[in-house]
């Protein structure tokens, strides 16, 4: 392929694009996110290739993967995408507004009592900020982060996997939740050691709060029977409304289900099964996004009495 390049021009939508593909190693996947033809992203890869001079992209069975020279392009076409997003928060922030996409990956359990407040504060406060929320598993979650799918991820962590300056969001106690009537959830607290042969609907692994429970389970010699899994948490309290089985929830999932008498909770308790809320940044945030995250930390503060503890 022969080069045209002048040393000029670079389109920002092919650059950013190109990106993407990178990414996702994938042509179709980021037209169907982009909500573009497949056709009009080959146009641009084809568009900056021929700006480059050479193939950026090999086909292979599963995609796409970056040749030698898409390599060595990837590195500096992101540098310059980080400084025209650097450049219009400057310019937004001399007009006294911040404007832009905020994308995030968040647990559903806090879409209820986080992410709904959020949207509204937003719209209130920052009209100029679109926001986009996905739900999902942790897992998921930081591995769409990894990929700079979303900007801001909230997923439950667990003690041993913080790292030393990870950002707290919320600390919640855990909940054995049972029917109506139920000896074992009846009193305010019950011991971990309760838990042990009792038939439980939990999420799959890699879930962070399954798999702490599992080694809980090894290290205190105390069986953690799994009847069903299921992510959906929908489902796990269903079940236990059905004298099915008994889940392990944070307090504000089930708060309107006990206040009308249709399940019981206990905190679980020596030792405490302690749900952590992280809140992961893209390594490129805009300023749109350091203002959705200040918002969060903020929210979640005044948040933390209602959704960690029962009344």
């Amino acid at each position: 392929m022969s080069t045209s390049q002048d040393g000029a021009g670079w389109d920002l939508r092919a650059l950013r694009i190109f990106s993407l593909v990178a990414r996702h190693g994938s042509i179709t996947k980021v037209a169907i996110d982009l909500g573009v033809s497949q056709p009009a992203v080959s146009r641009y890869l084809s568009m900056l290739e021929k700006q480059c001079g050479g193939y950026l992209f090999t086909r292979n069975g599963r995609g796409v993967s970056l040749t030698e020279l898409g390599k060595q392009v990837l590195p500096m076409a992101e540098q310059v995408l980080a400084s025209a997003d650097d450049l219009n928060d400057v310019v937004a922030a001399a007009q006294g507004r911040v404007t832009g996409l905020v994308r995030i990956g968040t647990l559903p359990s806090l879409s209820e009592a986080l992410i709904i407040p959020l949207i509204l504060r937003v719209q209130r406060e920052h009209p100029g900020i679109q926001l986009q929320i996905v739900e999902s598993a942790a897992g998921q979650i930081e591995s769409w982060l990894q990929r700079r799918e979303i900007d801001i991820g909230l997923p439950y962590r667990s003690h041993d996997a913080l790292g030393n300056d990870e950002d707290v969001l919320l600390r919640l106690p855990s909940y054995l939740i049972g029917p109506p009537g139920d000896r074992i959830t009846a009193a305010p607290q019950v011991p971990f050691a309760r838990l042990d042969g009792l038939p439980l609907v939990l999420s799959r692994k890699p879930s962070s709060v399954r798999m702490m429970l599992d080694e809980m389970g090894r290290r205190h010699n105390i069986e953690i029977r799994l009847l069903v899994e299921a992510d959906s948490g929908f489902i796990q309290k269903q079940m236990a409304v059905k004298r099915a089985g008994y889940t392990v929830l944070p307090w504000h999932v089930v708060a309107a289900e006990v206040g009308r008498g249709e399940l019981q909770a206990a905190e679980i308790v020596e030792p405490s099964v302690l749900r952590i809320v992280s809140l992961m940044l893209t390594d490129r945030p805009t300023q749109a996004v350091k203002v959705v995250a200040t918002l969060l930390r903020d929210m979640a503060r005044e948040a933390t009495p209602r959704l960690a503890v029962r009344p």
